[in-house]
């Protein structure tokens, strides 16, 4: 997996605050079939130096895994300024750790976070990667083939190997009879018994997250796309073992200065 150098300041993010997690939100809304512009290879000019930014559609990463989920607060959809609520992988909560990315120009941008009661962080940053979502690896746009097929554990899942196919999903072994269907770009819902059990969902590169539900989850609620379901059992990160695209990213990143 490829590396980023973090600077120790943007690491320790707080604590998850406990805010209602039936909040009318969405993921950002791919804007004529593409990719929206925060996502891709990023350098980010800090004062200690650059340091590289990788996102997907709707995930930051860290470590070369997929990381902080991103959620638009609604009414900064504009053509330049996008807001943003965090969630890190595995909390059952919103990280009182707001992002902003503002469109400078066509390849640069200004990224903001800002933890809460605290300054915003501020810095510039310019694209490695090319923007679009027919060549950029780290979009989700019309990849819904790649759900299918076998997956293999990272250190951010529990489970080492993971098949999924239209009538059946196999985890380290253990195959059960299920039903898939797509509840929006970039995410299946998996239901077993007509019981919704899980999202399969894109993270973009080599990556999904298996997001097992917690008991209770209705049909509604696993195919509403305005209301985002934050709670879950586990969120196991998983990898393409014939992807391509950590290869890329690392190629992108070689090219800071």
């Amino acid at each position: 997996m490829f590396e980023i150098t973090k600077r120790s300041g943007l690491k320790n993010f707080a604590k998850v605050t406990a805010i209602a997690a039936t909040a009318a939100l969405s993921f950002v809304t791919l804007a004529q079939a593409e990719s929206p512009f925060h996502t891709g290879v990023w350098q980010l000019n800090e004062e200690a130096g650059p340091r590289g930014l990788v996102v997907s559609d709707w995930l930051v990463f860290e470590d070369g895994l997929p990381k902080r989920w991103l959620y638009r607060r609604a009414g900064t959809n504009d053509q330049n300024q996008f807001d943003f609520f965090s969630r890190t992988i595995g909390d059952s909560g919103y990280t009182p750790v707001g992002i902003r990315v503002y469109r400078t120009g066509e390849n640069s941008m200004k990224y903001t976070l800002a933890p809460k009661g605290e300054a915003p962080i501020e810095v510039s940053a310019v694209r490695l990667s090319i923007p679009n979502f027919e060549n950029s690896c780290l979009s989700v746009e019309k990849k819904g083939k790649r759900f299918f097929g076998n997956w293999v554990g990272t250190s951010g899942s529990t489970l080492k190997k993971l098949n999924v196919g239209k009538n059946k999903i196999t985890v380290d072994g253990k195959a059960r009879a299920i039903s898939i269907e797509e509840v929006r770009v970039g995410r299946m819902g998996i239901t077993e018994d007509g019981k919704p059990i899980a999202f399969l969902t894109d993270a973009g590169g080599d990556y999904a997250v298996l997001q097992w539900f917690k008991p209770g989850v209705s049909m509604e609620q696993m195919r509403d796309k305005e209301t985002e379901i934050l709670d879950f059992t586990a969120e196991e990160i998983v990898r393409n073992p014939g992807g391509t695209c950590d290869r890329q990213i690392a190629s992108r990143l070689k090219a800071m200065k």
